[in-house]
């Protein structure tokens, strides 16, 4: 009986690159395994340079970043991901704006243009001064054109500021953040000008060659339940709006209830014990142990932790309203969330249970205010977002008007908005220059490492998040209990990387079959077969000519050393073992450039 053929793929530049799955997980391909290596090394500026090269607000995605990168991390197949947030806000801490310089980041960047460039004589418009706008306007004053951001309120930063608690992130770090850009000579930003008011949309078009939209998704949402027009129902972004930059609400005599699973909920739920609220009840649809919550992990622990009781798997009916107060929520417990083709379609149980407290906070979508557009001719989405007309340049349907961050692209992570706000720069660029939008590309540089050799404590050590002091949040809510890494633990972190840019390489010349490689492999990451018995499509068969001469007699002679990159903790022991030297352990060296 013929055994089926083993499926397999001939290496090239793109194999190498997927690699390393940090970087291509993350949204501005940030070279998350160089700073961490240069972390180890101790060379820690370095490191934040690497950090900083494509990404103008690394110090914010030190602290409060999604994590991209760490989903991706191949550790995870060991064990848990390596903490890449954690080290770059522990790099950041040293190196970024907020230790003090604010010029020397701006150096870091690989963007396009220069610190000081040579301004062209064109000028931009940009709505809105959150991560996307300021991304935008960085880029651009690179390139030499004037910028001006119109930001509506009388602080920039956006979600930043207006979203994110004070105890989540340092306000000192967003304003250097900030500062260090507004530091190009071309960038002015115009605080509490709201655009459609204090100057119309019409008139800004008029003012500069392009302008780009920015405005992100700030105004909140509600699902039209069942006393959900009671007073004391309330957006969850409005309270955070004011919790943040106006004054706190003041709840000690609200038990609070919030709907909604994200980060958005979580916040509002942990600022509600900080306006005093004796207790915080969170409901939502999804389910925590199946892994539907959209909020993070350190999130829902630092709810938990401060006193956030969970209902996930709960889905909202109605809100009691007696003698006209409110009683609670009722609600269902959740059969699913989505269907069979993944589509959002919850189904709950008809039984239902209540949930007690006196005021209700929805935080269950996001959208925003765009009157400032109307008979401006540049469409909106059915959503209310901006119309993407060109996905390559983020042109709207005016050619002269771009977008970017969450108003084109729907609720989104910071980091998002960055990469956003970047293309739409290079959008922007090609449009008034003629020339063919820049992309991040990659060169890639092979040596060999003959004397390779890692300790096997980079295996067993595990995962450690940044120390969490205690906090009693309604007698201390500006407090951030989050505790950076001394350099020592800093350096261990890093250390568990698996240097997926590392890898065994074999010369078929001088292997004599021995099998030593694949015996003492201690994840079972490589194999040998005859030809015969693996599929690789074109690619395979043109090489195995070139070897034998013809398929037949490949397939009769010849054999193949299978590696799987999952699989490898590049531990290096296969070219130890190798009697010949024919196995090797190589290294890719990465040099980012846009092209």
């Amino acid at each position: 009986m013929a055994q089926d053929k083993i499926k397999v793929e001939l290496t090239n530049d793109d194999y190498y690159e997927a690699e390393v799955a940090c970087r291509n997980s993350c949204p501005v391909s940030t070279d998350a395994r160089g700073y961490l290596m240069a972390t180890v090394a101790g060379e820690y500026e370095k490191a934040y340079a690497i950090s900083r090269a494509t990404n103008p607000f690394a110090s914010i995605c030190g602290k409060v970043c999604g994590a991209p990168c760490e989903k991706g991390c191949r550790r995870s197949d060991v064990d848990e991901a390596v903490v890449i947030r954690n080290i770059k806000g522990y790099l950041t801490d040293k190196h970024g704006p907020e230790a003090g310089d604010l010029k020397t980041p701006l150096s870091y960047s690989i963007a396009p243009g220069a610190v000081k460039p040579e301004l062209n004589g064109k000028s931009i418009g940009i709505i809105g001064g959150g991560c996307a706008g300021y991304t935008c306007a960085h880029d651009l004053a690179r390139l030499g054109y004037s910028v001006t951001i119109y930001e509506r309120w009388e602080k920039s930063g956006g979600q930043l500021v207006q979203g994110v608690p004070i105890n989540r992130l340092s306000r000192k770090v967003v304003a250097d953040e900030l500062a260090s850009i507004e530091l190009y000579e071309n960038i002015e930003v115009k605080n509490g000008v709201d655009v459609g008011k204090d100057i119309t949309f019409k008139e800004l078009e008029e003012k500069h060659d392009a302008v780009h939209i920015a405005v992100g998704l700030a105004v909140g949402k509600k699902i039209p339940l069942p006393g959900a027009d009671h007073e004391e129902v309330h957006i969850g972004l409005a309270f955070l709006f004011d919790f943040n930059l106006r004054d706190a609400w003041d709840l000690t005599t609200r038990r609070s209830i919030v709907i909604g699973g994200g980060d958005v909920a979580f916040d509002v739920a942990r600022s509600a014990l900080r306006c005093g609220s004796p207790e915080v009840q969170l409901a939502c649809l999804e389910r925590e142990h199946l892994n539907e919550m959209t909020g993070s992990v350190d999130e829902r622990e630092g709810g938990r932790r401060e006193g956030v009781v969970i209902n996930d798997g709960w889905g909202p009916r109605e809100i009691v309203v007696e003698n006209g107060k409110i009683k609670g929520l009722t609600v269902s417990k959740v059969i699913r969330v989505f269907d069979e083709e993944g589509k959002f379609s919850p189904q709950m149980e008809e039984e239902t249970r209540l949930i007690e407290g006196d005021s209700v906070f929805f935080a269950v979508g996001q959208g925003s205010d765009m009157d400032f557009l109307e008979n401006s001719g540049v469409e909106l989405t059915p959503q209310g977002w901006v119309k993407i007309a060109d996905e390559e340049t983020l042109a709207t349907s005016k050619p002269n008007v771009f977008t970017s961050g969450d108003i084109a692209h729907g609720p989104k992570l910071f980091i998002d908005a960055v990469a956003s706000g970047s293309k739409a720069a290079q959008g922007i660029h090609s449009y008034i220059s003629g020339k063919e939008p820049q992309s991040l590309k990659r060169t890639l540089t092979f040596t060999d490492l003959p004397e390779y050799g890692r300790k096997s404590v980079y295996v067993d050590e595990e995962r450690e998040e940044r120390e969490e002091l205690p906090v009693d949040p309604a007698k201390d809510p500006h407090f951030n209990t989050t505790v950076e890494y001394l350099d020592k633990e800093a350096k261990e972190q890093s250390a568990r990387c698996l240097e997926c840019h590392i890898h065994p390489t074999f010369e078929g010349d001088i292997c004599i079959l021995c099998g030593g490689c694949v015996d003492v492999c201690p994840s079972f990451c490589l194999s040998m077969k005859t030809i015969d018995r693996v599929d690789g499509g074109e690619d395979l068969k043109v090489l195995a000519e070139m070897e034998f001469g013809s398929m037949q007699v490949a397939e009769q002679e010849g054999s193949v050393m299978l590696f799987d990159p999952l699989k490898c903790i590049r531990c290096g022991m296969c070219a130890q073992k190798c009697p010949t030297g024919a196995c090797q352990m190589t290294e890719n060296s990465f040099e980012d450039c846009y092209a």
